[in-house]
């Protein structure tokens, strides 16, 4: 046994790439792919569900986008508890009751016959979806060496939208079915037509939800396959088994009998105080604002397209079937930008690859605006791949960042509160397409959606993005966590003052919530509203003052700091 202190850190670096890695990889992967098929399999069932629901309404708008929001609102949930209790009972014991819960609760909406119903059971299943993802990001940012960091996240966030393809890939020929797959259960539905007609289908796409409940099995094969990381342990206090599961991961690949001593092992000091308050103080608000405000960026771009393509093509006159399926290769898009971003983010770093990705999305939206139209579906498939790949390239940029811009004991905390708040963004974002879909501003002179000037309106978030990206981001690539940490501590800046900022940001937050999702849903003909529009851009934009404000002059204090220094 060596006599030599020793990091986690240290250890899984000379470690490498290891047969523990490997299964990590696999086990995390199946949970995000069945993740992805639970959230995104309402996108591609939802003009099927709102004939369901709405058979009397051709044209639904927001509240065909609400069928999304509900289950991003339960993910915000989700999220936001899910990454406390992961900080406190361990990674793999949330993952597990999360994967469960969300496949439990997924099928209970094959039989709703109401969207009250609907929508309840779709909230409660977000609620394990969303503790899921900061989880699956966590425990690859404490398992890989520090040089892959980046990679591995980001395949975390590719085989997530795997399950998004297969979602695609599933729900289009059972939802096109002519005839009832599963009789009793898949009801035949007449619903009214736009030009006054009418059409018949069969609920189909009840047996979607059925296979979203196969994640309940998959739990189990995670109670008995899944290790905790020693990151957790050994910040938990239990340094034995912090250096026991090192043993197991070195024997595992070197087939050494090594044993570390738990006297030995260096842990980085836990903050003066944990919870969600703490990433709003002095110490951590400016990382906090570099990864919030990014990836609620790119939630609201990301899901509210993904909410609306199949109506902007079937607006233009692609079928259903063809719809589905260029969302689906929108996704597929988005899987290579997953795979690829990793390597970019740890060649070049993560701050030029994230404020590369937004001026990426920028053209991107700028050409399929231009040139997406009908009776060109090949050119529309390959604007799909590009605009997949784009959009997904910048959202999944910011998920190496998310885990180092904190320690290990608020780790977690940091990466679920900054998902949580993003679907914040998500969820509006189906919602407010939707409504800006309905002004007259964006209408053809044929009376339908003119969505090529709709999908133009991302412009200004890309914008914004760019900009925190250059304001706040830091560069983190190739550096372990224990010197992230060492690098925070220099500042000095207190862990304890985040309190006010927190409550302050709860309220922009509901702020939020009302303008952009409540109103919408709740005021009828809110699109149709003089001040509709203006109010939807104060909750978008609101949580941008908040961080300019607040990290803004707590970014000028630390480098007056760095220059006295």
């Amino acid at each position: 046994m060596d006599k030599k202190e020793f990091t986690i850190s240290e250890v899984i670096d000379s470690i490498g790439i290891s047969s523990h890695t490997w299964v990590v990889f696999v086990l995390l992967a199946f949970a995000m792919i069945f993740d992805g098929y639970d959230f995104m399999i309402i996108n591609s069932t939802n003009l099927f569900v709102a004939h369901t629901f709405w058979p009397d309404n051709p044209n639904p708008g927001a509240l065909m986008g609400s069928l999304t929001t509900w289950g991003l609102l339960g993910m915000v949930l989700g999220g936001a508890v899910g990454g406390i209790i992961s900080d406190r009972i361990g990674r793999k014991k949330t993952l597990v009751i999360a994967v469960i819960f969300y496949g439990l609760f997924t099928l209970p909406q094959a039989f709703a016959n109401d969207i009250v119903f609907f929508a309840v059971f779709r909230l409660i299943a977000g609620f394990g979806v969303g503790s899921c993802i900061p989880v699956v990001t966590t425990v690859f940012s404490e398992s890989m060496p520090s040089k892959q960091r980046g990679v591995f996240v980001t395949f975390g966030m590719a085989f997530m939208v795997v399950g998004w393809v297969l979602a695609g890939l599933i729900a289009n020929p059972i939802c096109n079915t002519p005839t009832p797959i599963v009789p009793g259960l898949c009801n035949e539905v007449t619903y009214a037509l736009a030009d006054g007609g009418t059409a018949t289908m069969y609920a189909n796409w009840r047996l979607c939800y059925l296979i979203g409940a196969l994640p309940v099995l998959y739990g189990i094969v995670l109670v008995f396959c899944m290790h905790e990381t020693p990151h957790w342990y050994a910040n938990s206090g239990n340094k034995e088994m912090a250096c026991k599961r090192l043993s197991q991961i070195e024997q595992a690949t070197r087939h050494t009998t090594h044993e570390y001593d738990p006297n030995l092992l260096i842990v980085p000091p836990k903050p003066e105080k944990v919870g969600p308050t703490v990433l709003f103080s002095s110490k951590f608000v400016v990382a906090t604002a570099a990864i919030w405000t990014a990836y609620f960026i790119g939630q609201f771009c990301v899901y509210g397209m993904n909410a609306w393509l199949p109506a902007w093509f079937t607006d233009i006159g692609y079928s259903a079937s063809d719809a589905v399926t260029l969302q689906t290769l929108n996704n597929v898009g988005a899987i290579l930008s997953n795979i690829s971003v990793g390597f970019v983010s740890d060649k070049v770093g993560r701050k030029r690859t994230l404020g590369f990705s937004w001026l990426f999305c920028i053209v991107a939206i700028v050409v399929c605006s231009l040139f997406v139209a009908p009776n060109s579906f090949v050119l529309c498939v390959g604007l799909m791949l590009l605009f997949g790949f784009a959009l997904n390239f910048a959202i999944t940029a910011v998920q190496p960042m998310m885990p180092e811009a904190y320690p290990t004991a608020i780790r977690n905390t940091g990466v679920s509160w900054c998902q949580a708040f993003a679907r914040f963004g998500g969820s509006a974002s189906s919602i407010v397409l939707g409504g800006i879909a309905g002004m007259a501003l964006f209408q053809t002179a044929a009376g339908t959606t003119n969505w090529s000037m709709v999908v133009l309106v991302l412009i200004v978030p890309f914008v914004l993005g760019f900009v925190c990206c250059v304001l706040f981001a830091r560069e983190t690539v190739n550096k372990t966590m224990d010197q992230l940490a060492a690098e925070e501590a220099k500042l000095g800046n207190s862990e304890t003052d985040g309190g006010a900022r927190f409550w302050l940001m709860i309220v922009v937050a509901l702020v939020l919530a009302v303008l952009c999702i409540v109103c919408p849903l709740a005021i009828p003909n809110w699109s149709s509203l003089p001040a509709a529009l203006p109010l939807m851009a104060v909750g978008i934009l609101l949580p941008f003052v908040y961080f300019f404000v607040f990290a803004g002059a707590q970014l000028a204090r630390d480098k007056g700091k760095q220059r006295r220094a």
